[in-house]
């Protein structure tokens, strides 16, 4: 019995890659999830700047892109559906609490150090999907940085 639950899940598990490859909207799914990197990237840049005030803005961009994740895996097969959700909440609250500390906190290696695991939170979201999905974090936005018009 327990090989059996151990073979279906790692089927299940091996599945889930293949399910993410023929996604309905695939190019709403990668737009969603450049934007949980470009807030994440505005956090650190936040924390790192002092600018402590402007974290639970960022926060409140983190919700709406979340919703962008959670609006292009609508039409998606509920078993999928519910894994991203859970990994897309386990995020949300990861960075909720780097917003939340920020009011108190002012120890710049502190808030680092917890958005470090609220980044690792958002990889464990970007792991349901393709690599090609995937976006850079060390790229700029599309619009920004030099030679762009």
């Amino acid at each position: 019995m327990k090989r059996t639950i151990a073979a279906i899940a790692a089927v299940l598990t091996l599945a889930t890659p293949a399910l993410a490859q023929s996604l309905k909207s695939p190019d709403d799914v990668k737009t969603a999830l450049r934007l949980l990197v470009q807030v994440s990237n505005d956090f650190k840049r936040q924390i790192t700047n002092k600018n402590f005030a402007r974290v639970p803005r960022e926060y409140m961009e983190y919700t709406e892109a979340a919703d962008a994740v959670r609006q292009s895996t609508k039409d998606e097969p509920a078993a999928f559906k519910a894994k991203v959700e859970a990994r897309l909440k386990a995020a949300v609250s990861a960075y909720q609490k780097v917003s939340d500390m920020s009011g108190k906190e002012t120890d710049v290696d502190k808030l680092l150090a917890e958005h470090a695991k609220a980044v690792t939170a958002m990889n464990a979201l970007f792991d349901l999907f393709p690599a090609s999905m995937r976006p850079d974090p060390n790229l700029p936005p599309p619009g920004r940085g030099r030679g762009r018009g």
